[in-house]
Formats: C-alpha cells, structure tokens, sequence
C-alpha cells in the first residue's frame, strides 16, 4: 500500500516536471508562458494585420506580485508571434485602469508605496520594447490621486480607458479583456 503511495507520488512529481519542461517565453522573456501544441490546428493568418486592444482593470493579487493580467498580456505577445504572425502585423494597445493603475508607477514610488520596487517594471519595458504600447486611463489616475506620482516612462496617458476603447474600437481594434 505503501509502495502505491510512493509511486503515485512519483508519477504526479514526474508529470508535474515534464509540463513545467514544456513551458516557453519565445520572444517575451520575463512573462507570459506558453506551452507549444503540437496537434492544434494552424489558423493564424501570418498575413493579416492584427489591431488588439487589451484592458487591464485588475490589481495584483498582492504587492510584490507581477499583475497576473499584464502577465496575460505577454502570453497574448508570445502566442501571436509564435503563431509565425509577424511583429510588423501585430498592434497591441494596452491601456491600465481601476485597480490595475498602481502597476504604473516607476520603481521609486512603488517602493515608497509598497516597501519594494514594482515587480511588473521589467515586464512593462520589454513588452514596450517589443511594440506594444501602454496607456493609464487619466480618469483612474485622478480619482485615486496619483497624477503626480512618478510613472514608468514607457507608458503614456489617455484622457480616459473609455475613450480610448471606444476610439480603437471603432477603428477595427478588436477587444481582448482577459
């Protein structure tokens, strides 16, 4: 009985490890697994242009956590451009508001806030760096009083998430809310 015990707990070690083996950051490095699927059907259109607008209104699940939404957000990259849809094609606009607008503030008054520097910095920058662009509802950051607050200098202000939803929207920006 004993024995049965052990070897399913071996089993469940092993498939635990074997999956976690299969998980890949492809073009995004500090965020956004993936897992590679080799039986799914190929749908991408590597010639399309693919206009994404993406909300983040959730706050992370605790301060010195990445905010499992901009998380998403880099899945959402990874998978695109793994999918052989070429970074030219692909316009990501992210724009940060509600509970998710302290995931813009630089190290230093994320510090000053939460007593660490923001642990969503490196992920900002390389998504930034890798064409998406980040915007903070200017709603947000009025009702919770942080206009003044130094930001991350990669993300840019929007009058308000509305706005700017409503503007790409009809633009053809196709609406992700993760």
């Amino acid at each position: 009985m004993r024995t049965s015990f052990y070897s399913l707990l071996a089993l469940f070690f092993f498939i635990s490890l074997a999956s976690q083996a299969q998980k890949k950051f492809p073009f995004i490095k500090s965020g956004g697994s993936m897992f590679e699927v080799p039986e799914a059907e190929p749908i991408a259109d590597k010639k399309m242009k693919y206009k994404v607008l993406y909300e983040i209104s959730k706050g992370a699940d605790k301060p010195d956590s990445v905010n499992a939404t901009l998380d998403k957000l880099a899945r959402l990259v990874n998978l695109h451009l793994s999918a052989g849809i070429p970074r030219e094609n692909l316009d990501v606009v992210a724009v940060v508001h509600f509970l998710g607008t302290p995931l813009i503030l630089n190290d230093e008054a994320y510090k000053k806030k939460y007593g660490m520097p923001n642990p969503n910095t490196t992920l900002i920058n390389e998504l930034t760096a890798n064409g998406v662009k980040i915007y903070i509802c200017g709603q947000s950051l009025y009702m919770r009083k942080m206009e003044q607050e130094p930001r991350n200098p990669n993300i840019k202000v929007t009058l308000s998430a509305m706005l700017l939803m409503t503007t790409l929207q009809s633009k053809g920006y196709v609406m992700v809310i993760p």
